[in-house]
């Protein structure tokens, strides 16, 4: 990765001297920006709903939305410079910055809300459970172990009485969640949606608890961030991209059959699933509602040492 960076700030300085660069006006009009994001689930949709609606490009950018598998092929991509943006969960960046990796969040993203759960933790519809305690022993799996899910799933239990270090936690894909519930692997999963509501509508599992309430009523699941390097370099794309996100929120949260129609289409998921399930809200950004994640995160040493939103939050200039 360093040979690389070199050659490319080496090629920037030639250009540079030489007057082989183009206009900063120019540059913003022709540059593509790569945007990352997960293909499945409401939450991560956002960057999608800001394509297909129609709110980058009436922002003049020219992004190209690249789905991945997994959060961390995000995180990824974008310290490595193969991607420009992307939205990832305060955990995830808390613990990319405690490594030094010069990363931040400077939009919105997708809001966790008590009144409207999209995750929450499943258990067979036969199972003997009744309090957490009950839990003591068993096996939970979230989608990543050192995650927003993760640390709710912790504080949860603690308020409930339990012991958070006599349960299991591992990590397990949305896809493989229900078939082990059912299958006796796990004592419970926390799911989220669309695999939610295609179980609930076959019986397969049952909502047995809010964990993410643990953590507070509201708050930032997830948030866009890019490299400080990238940020600073390119502010009017950022904050135009900021901007394009603040109007795609708006939008996004009023139409949500609009919205559910994309969502169908690169989650592969039928229509009418996505009709019936909760749905996300997207909000600008507020690093007061990344605050109490860190929060129970730092508590439970899901991020081993303690970080403030403000540490990884990078106001975009002209904002």
């Amino acid at each position: 990765m360093t040979s690389t960076l070199t050659r490319k700030r080496a090629l920037g300085l030639i250009a540079t001297t030489t007057g082989l660069l183009a206009p900063a006006g120019v540059r913003a009009q022709a540059t593509r920006i790569r945007v990352s994001t997960l293909p499945t689930g409401d939450t991560y949709a956002f960057a999608f709903y800001a394509r297909d609606g129609g709110f980058f490009s009436k922002a003049g950018l020219n992004v190209d939305v690249l789905p991945v598998n997994e959060p961390s092929s995000i995180m990824a991509g974008v310290a490595g410079n193969s991607i420009d943006v992307g939205f990832v969960d305060p955990p995830l960046l808390a613990n990319a910055y405690n490594r030094g990796l010069p990363l931040a969040y400077f939009a919105g993203g997708g809001l966790y809300s008590s009144e409207a759960p999209t995750t929450v933790l499943c258990t067979s519809p036969t199972t003997s459970l009744k309090t957490a305690r009950d839990l003591h022993g068993k096996t939970v799996a979230v989608i990543v172990v050192a995650s927003i899910g993760a640390a709710a799933i912790r504080a949860w239990l603690t308020a409930n009485g339990a012991d958070p270090d006599q349960v299991k936690i591992i990590e397990m894909p949305f896809t493989t969640m229900v078939t082990a519930v059912e299958k006796g692997d796990l004592a419970a999963a926390f799911l989220g949606e669309p695999y939610l509501t295609q179980a609930l509508q076959t019986n397969r599992i049952k909502v047995w608890a809010k964990p993410f309430d643990a953590i507070g009523p509201k708050f930032f699941i997830n948030a866009c961030f890019s490299t400080r390097g990238w940020i600073t370099s390119n502010p009017e794309l950022a904050a135009k991209m900021s901007q394009a996100l603040s109007e795609a929120a708006r939008w996004a949260n009023s139409h949500h059959d609009d919205t559910a129609v994309i969502l169908a289409k690169y989650g592969k998921v039928p229509v009418e699933v996505v009709r019936a399930m909760n749905r996300v809200r997207y909000a600008d950004y507020d690093p007061k509602l990344i605050q109490p994640v860190l929060d129970t995160a730092i508590k439970y040493k899901l991020v081993a040492q303690a970080v403030t939103a403000a540490d990884l939050t990078l106001k975009v200039p002209g904002l």
